[in-house]
């Protein structure tokens, strides 16, 4: 029998609302937590398994863009699945590739357990944002947004802390393992607190055009990660290269011709929308990128400990989420251009100053330098989604949302990717000795730095209701 909302809130009577939030708030921090504290543990996967950055940045790019691939899935199967068993078997599979990659021997294993990982994430994660959009319609829904969202950023500020600490005393093998209780408990209390409710007549997935895009993103994360080996004559670089501009090719035709496309590119034909898919672009860059260089640049050149590396990152958190509820408020109240040019040199000082200290540097000034970097991540969010939004129709609110979350995705996916080849790159050519290392961070972190200086051109052309 399926049970709709309606027919679960008469059952549960009215603490159903929140018992739910609760439970889609630990399915979400799960899935975060799986995404973010792998950065701490990629030195010690490294050594385990002798690889390189080239092949271990898979483990965090892999993730992102499986992760990317599969929210354009995760409406689709709601309606044609049902939550319940959408989330269910996501779970399932997010656990069973997790217990998998604990007994993996070779490292394309774990990279292939992280994809999985990925994907499940990508289908799982936006269920939560709908549902709460739902139970809520009676009111409390602002309130709710905004104790989930706190709720989900408090995994990204806890779980390399805790990741760390785990990494210390128990090796990389606990961070698989981290996220399981929680999987578990989302598992089998949505048995009772999830709707099974679906909808029988919705239509086939378009899977032509998602295999393509699947292909043109991974197909570009190759040839990025194969150009920090081997020369971009040989064929191993330039295949991967061929096939992107092939596979984006038949996605594009594909979506023009399709009544309901994957991927509305229509969306794109409004200048305000473009300009705020650069800064979602940029965002995702700065965000998932510096996740990942920060706690390696820790660890590699300055010697820290994962846990101690961990341990820094968790006031930056901190404030990010308090900066995104101020920018929150803000956005009601000024021009979404503005909030996201100051959140953009705010981040790009930030980085700007990671490069800047160099090599040496106390943990309390590292520290600073990262938490103001978070700061101006936490102002571009809301401000991001109200600029970006705006603009559209009611027709293409959901439409866009999900897009703007894609290409948001697609740019940490691309971020990791580009900055290890950017950082592959400047320290073969500082001469690859341990010097050289610490050269070629800094100099990552000016490029992070000059990115986003950049994409304040972007900025400028995002407007909002009160513009």
């Amino acid at each position: 029998m399926q049970e709709d909302l309606q027919a679960l809130q008469q059952r549960f009577g009215k603490r159903y609302p929140q018992c739910l939030l609760a439970l889609l708030m630990t399915g979400s921090m799960a899935m975060v937590l799986a995404s973010t504290s792998i950065n701490v543990a990629l030195p010690a996967i490294m050594q385990d398994f002798a690889i390189g950055r080239p092949l271990a940045q898979w483990l965090s790019t892999g993730f992102l863009a499986a992760m990317t691939a599969g929210l354009l899935l995760a409406a689709w199967a709601q309606a044609r699945f049902g939550a319940r068993r959408t989330t269910q078997f996501g779970l399932l599979l997010f656990i069973l590739s997790s217990l998998l990659a604990l007994v993996a021997q070779a490292a394309w294993q774990l990279i292939a357990m992280r994809i999985i990982q990925g994907l499940c994430a990508g289908i799982v994660q936006p269920l939560a944002v709908v549902l709460i959009f739902r139970v809520f319609a009676a009111g409390g829904r602002g309130m709710a947004l905004g104790l989930y969202g706190l709720g989900v950023m408090l995994a990204p500020t806890l779980g390399p802390g805790i990741g760390g600490y785990l990494v210390d005393h128990f090796g990389w093998a606990a961070v698989f393992w981290l996220p399981l209780p929680m999987c578990l408990l989302v598992l089998i209390a949505g048995q009772w607190l999830l709707p099974s409710q679906r909808e029988r007549s919705t239509p086939l997935l378009d899977i032509r055009a998602f295999a393509w895009l699947c292909v043109a993103i991974f197909a570009a994360l190759g040839a990025l990660a194969e150009a920090q080996r081997f020369a971009w004559s040989q064929p191993r670089v330039w295949l991967p290269a061929a096939l992107l501009v092939v596979a984006l090719c038949a996605f594009v035709a594909r979506s023009r011709r399709s009544d309901k496309p994957l991927l509305p590119l229509g969306l794109w034909r409004h200048a305000g929308f473009r300009s705020a898919s650069w800064v979602a672009l940029t965002l995702g860059v700065g965000l998932y990128g510096s996740t990942y260089l920060i706690p390696l640049y820790l660890q590699t050149v300055e010697g820290y400990s994962a846990g101690r590396a961990g341990l820094l990152l968790l006031p930056a958190g901190v404030l990010m989420g308090l900066a995104s509820f101020v920018g929150g408020w803000l956005s009601d109240r000024l021009s979404a251009a503005l909030l996201l040019i100051s959140g953009l040199l705010i981040f790009a000082w930030s980085a700007a100053g990671l490069a800047w200290v160099g090599q040496g540097a106390g943990f309390l000034l590292l520290c600073f330098w990262t938490c103001v970097g978070r700061v101006g991540l936490g102002l571009i969010l809301p401000a991001l989604s109200t600029g970006s939004l705006d603009i559209l129709s009611a027709e293409e609110l959901t439409q866009g949302a999900g897009a703007i979350t894609f290409v948001r995705q697609l740019g940490g996916a691309f971020g990791v990717n580009l900055l290890t080849f950017f950082l592959e790159w400047r320290h073969g050519a500082e001469g690859g000795h341990r010097l050289a290392e610490a050269l070629a961070f800094k100099q990552s972190f000016w490029l992070l730095a000059a990115v986003f200086a950049v994409t304040v051109l972007a900025a400028w052309g995002v407007k909002s209701a009160r513009d």
